[in-house]
């Protein structure tokens, strides 16, 4: 009988034993996999939470005045739906002029009032 430490709690436990006497947990099961990252995560350790990427809110505010018609400054935030709108708007529309100035606006107001991304982290 040889002596393995618990994969939760680290205390010693018999290789005989089915699960952990101090957490429950099966001793010799792998540890378990970390959940997916979701856009704009990463990990910041092995066993950690995701910790999520602040984005830069300048490059917020240069995409959404430069390319906010396209809605390249929503999917840089993660907002993915807000910008496949405005892009199809631009798309559709931008040859009648007012699918320009809907988007051109809806982008500028956007870049005023928008400070968090997607996953609800602040823009630094």
């Amino acid at each position: 009988m040889a002596l393995v430490n618990c994969v939760e709690c680290d205390r010693e436990v018999s290789d005989k034993a089915t699960a952990c006497v101090g957490c429950g947990a099966p001793v010799g099961s792998p540890l378990p996999s970390p959940p997916p990252l979701r856009a704009g995560q990463v990990y910041a350790a092995p066993h950690a939470q995701p910790q999520p990427v602040a984005r830069t809110r300048v490059a917020y505010i240069l995409l959404g005045l430069f390319l906010g018609g396209l809605g390249i400054h929503n999917f840089y935030a993660g907002y993915h739906g807000r910008g496949i709108a405005q892009l199809l708007i631009t798309l559709l529309l931008g040859w009648l002029i007012i699918g320009v100035v809907i988007t051109g606006l809806w982008a500028l107001i956007e870049v005023i009032t928008v400070d968090t991304d997607a996953t609800g982290v602040r823009m630094v």
